[in-house]
């Protein structure tokens, strides 16, 4: 059975997912502390005081974070395309993806602190400067800090920037930009991020050539847990319109909401001629195409093999840039 991942665990869906166990003692001190070892900066990197705007914040680090933890499996593997396994002292939310090949074993060297959320002692004992978080949701001061109080002890927050307060019906493909160079500053690698964000849009660019007059094709963004079904709007519908499509149900979802359930019945009768699945962090998709075959046997896109998996996490940083070539090249072969 596939375990729901975040996008369905946030406190508006399911509230008892995301309940963690809380820690009996105060959080200890996470001033920042040199990671052991570290190799002298990089040539044209910085070395004082950085500072970003983050979700009507301001971020300040004394200088450039030394010990980062990373909230999301692509923040991990975007961390890791810039070299900075020096830097990375642990990941959470695990569970929410499968690294990509070129990351797998560099990823796997990079200590777990939780598969899923973080616990007010998993956070302390990581002692880390920075914490590039997938949302705000757990800095309530209940289950961890506020992130007023961490900044006060040494450990600043950055969130993903299509994640502010938790809403995401706004999130683009293009956040991956305001993030690489929110995390180059902190970092003191604006040369390397610049270099990233400039191969980036020279892909995406590219699609946009590639597709350039054809016919957007309308799709359905669907999601199967058990046989209930999940439709998206938000970074979704960016993610389709880049690709040369539209989401079907673009704008129709309740108002603060990127994902909602769907009924069965409404999805047989709008009759969807092209279906986008999206998977879990299992990467099981033949079963979950078979599974969806078996509750939409009549539906066309079914019925004339038009279902594309894709990868939930293929909405977030460089996963989402992979997200619209993929996606691309299914919907204008």
């Amino acid at each position: 059975m596939r375990t729901v991942p975040r996008l369905l665990t946030l406190p508006a869906v399911l509230p008892a997912a995301l309940v963690l166990t809380l820690g009996l003692t105060a959080c200890s001190s996470t001033t920042s502390q040199s990671a052991a070892g570290r190799a002298p900066a990089p040539a044209g990197t910085t070395t004082a005081s950085v500072s970003v705007q983050n979700c009507g914040r301001t971020v300040t680090l004394p200088h450039p974070a030394e010990r980062v933890v990373s909230g999301w499996v692509t923040s991990t593997e975007l961390l890791l395309q810039l070299g900075d396994s020096d830097e990375l002292v642990g990941q959470y939310n695990t569970s929410s993806g499968t690294p990509s090949a070129q990351y797998a074993d560099a990823f796997a060297k990079v200590p777990v602190l939780s598969t899923e959320g973080l616990t007010r002692e998993q956070l302390a004992a990581a002692h880390p400067d920075l914490v590039w978080a997938d949302g705000e949701y757990a800095f309530d001061g209940n289950t961890l800090p506020t992130i007023d109080q961490l900044a006060d002890q040494g450990t600043q927050v950055l969130v993903l920037s299509g994640f502010c307060g938790d809403d995401a019906t706004g999130a683009k493909v293009s956040d991956v930009f305001t993030d690489l160079a929110a995390i180059g500053t902190l970092l003191g690698r604006q040369t390397a991020t610049d270099e990233l964000a400039e191969q980036l849009h020279t892909r995406l660019d590219a699609v946009s050539q590639r597709i350039a007059g054809d016919p957007a094709v309308p799709v359905m963004f669907l999601a199967n847990y058990d046989g209930t079904l999940y439709t998206y709007d938000g970074v979704y519908t960016d993610i389709a319109e880049l690709a040369g499509g539209s989401n079907v149900y673009a704008g129709q979802l309740p108002k603060g909401q990127y994902y909602s359930e769907v009924s069965r019945e409404d999805v047989i009768a709008r009759d969807p001629s092209t279906i986008v699945l999206l998977t879990g962090g299992d990467g099981d998709t033949v079963g979950a195409k078979d599974s969806l075959s078996q509750l939409l046997p009549g539906v066309s896109a079914v019925r004339d093999g038009k279902v594309v998996t894709m990868p939930e996490s293929d909405s977030t940083n460089l996963r989402a840039v992979d997200g619209v070539e993929e996606l691309s090249e299914a919907l204008h072969p």
